[in-house]
């Protein structure tokens, strides 16, 4: 219990240390999947900022440049050389300083011009300069583009956040006691960003030397852990599974812990912890192993190659991504054992890719044929449907002409994983499901094996 609240305040840190990065990635998340909704907020932030660039920062620079400026007095004159004198009356200036202090007679210098000189730091006023700082933050024009500019984005972003923080759903009884039993076997390893399901140590897997492995991302709102049946399961057919923590807003999106660079890091440091359980059933002795990079051969030397994927909004990033792999060169890591850990080809996207205006066009993106995409779907699923076979068509328009796309039967939208809610028949939501939570995880697990060892 406690490491669970030390690891909570751990992930919520971030936000509270800058609330600003936070918000802007929670706002570029949600317009991704719903522009109309956002692209009147964003307009009015967009003029409130020109705004307050435009007038705001001048006023508040001029209330600093006022706060030095000297106050003369009534019937001070001033000499210069070759000048008549003359007589500094009453001005503006008086109206803005508070300073007493007169304005003395300067005697007139050497020099052929007058210099007048003072101290800045003499007649500079902090209590004044407060004053005028607070009467620029009540004026009008503050009130204008703080409650028509910036408010209705806030009031949004805190809303969609009340619904995000309800919504969120972790792993069952059953479930956490397996995660448990499998990390007391060696079989699970947990860690802050994730948590790392192993295969069972076999004569086969140790002969092994480029290991297939998943990189997963949960769905909206749910814990990581709630896929430690599913992903313990896929593990059981020789795939390591990386399931990623998308705490604490658990959306996955690259603004929010689900971008390349993201996945680059998560492949380095679970890569690094796939080479090591493969290499001691191999036998050796990898911490004091030194590999020279530079040989020509390698032996000892493994190749952990991900697949990437996710289950609902999790499905979406991973498909979202692969536009990427199209575009850019995969990530790659030499470890520090000479493996490599690195992004593969394969794609895998459970109860996703309905929603065909969020699933990017590959086909378009580049040459896709380095990709294999394998959707898998609920037939009982309320949320990840198609309206017609119309917009299935669209979805198979924008994949490689190799991309499977498969059906359980009987299977609703959470099923996928064992969180509290899962463990029910199912919402409106999530559709009916009209075979056990465990029959699903099974044909989940298998298929998905079965398309990444294939």
């Amino acid at each position: 219990m406690t490491l669970s609240v030390i690891s909570s305040a751990r992930s919520w840190l971030p936000f509270l240390l800058r609330p600003q990065n936070s918000l802007k990635s929670l706002i570029e998340c949600w317009s991704s999947y719903d522009p109309p909704a956002w692209e009147s907020q964003l307009e009015l932030v967009n003029s409130g900022i020109k705004l307050g660039l435009d007038i705001l920062i001048p006023t508040l620079l001029l209330c600093l440049v006022g706060s030095f400026l000297p106050s003369p007095s009534l019937g001070a004159s001033i000499d210069a050389d070759g000048l008549p004198s003359f007589l500094v009356q009453k001005s503006m200036v008086d109206v803005f300083s508070p300073s007493t202090s007169a304005l003395a007679s300067l005697p007139p210098t050497s020099t052929s011009s007058a210099t007048i000189r003072y101290s800045l730091s003499s007649n500079f006023d902090l209590t004044y300069l407060l004053r005028l700082i607070t009467l620029s933050i009540i004026s009008p024009i503050t009130m204008d583009v703080i409650f028509n500019h910036f408010a209705p984005i806030l009031i949004q972003v805190f809303s969609r956040l009340k619904f995000v923080l309800m919504s969120r759903n972790g792993p069952d009884a059953s479930t956490k006691a397996a995660l448990l039993q499998r990390v007391r076997m060696g079989r699970a390893i947990r860690r802050h960003a994730y948590d790392l399901y192993l295969p069972p140590k076999s004569s086969d897997a140790a002969k092994l030397d480029h290991i297939t492995s998943l990189l997963f991302f949960p769905g909206f709102g749910i814990h990581h852990s709630a896929y430690a049946d599913v992903a313990g399961s896929i593990s059981d057919y020789g795939v390591p599974v990386t399931v990623v923590s998308l705490e604490p807003f658990r959306l996955a999106h690259k603004a929010l812990g689900g971008g390349m660079d993201d996945v680059r890091r998560l492949i380095k440091s679970a890569g690094k912890e796939v080479a090591k359980y493969y290499k001691h059933m191999h036998g050796e002795n990898v911490d004091n192993e030194k590999n020279s990079i530079g040989n020509e051969e390698r032996d000892g030397n493994i190749i952990v190659e991900w697949a990437l994927g996710g289950h609902s909004m999790g499905g979406y990033n991973a498909l979202q991504l692969a536009e990427e792999l199209i575009k850019t060169d995969p990530p790659s890591v030499l470890l520090h054992d000479g493996s490599i850990s690195r992004v593969g080809s394969q794609i895998v996207a459970w109860a996703a890719g309905t929603v065909v205006e969020g699933v990017p066009n590959l086909l378009e993106a580049g040459s896709p044929s380095q990709l294999r995409i394998f959707i898998l779907l609920a037939s009982n699923d309320e949320f990840a449907k198609f309206s017609s076979q119309q917009q299935k068509h669209q979805l198979l328009s924008k994949l490689p002409k190799t991309s499977r796309l498969e059906t359980i039967q009987g299977a609703n939208h959470s099923g996928f994983s064992s969180y509290d809610a899962a463990s029910k028949k199912g919402s409106a939501f999530d559709g009916p499901r009209d075979i056990t939570l465990e029959a699903q995880h099974k044909e989940a697990s298998s298929r998905t094996a079965r398309f990444l060892l294939s």
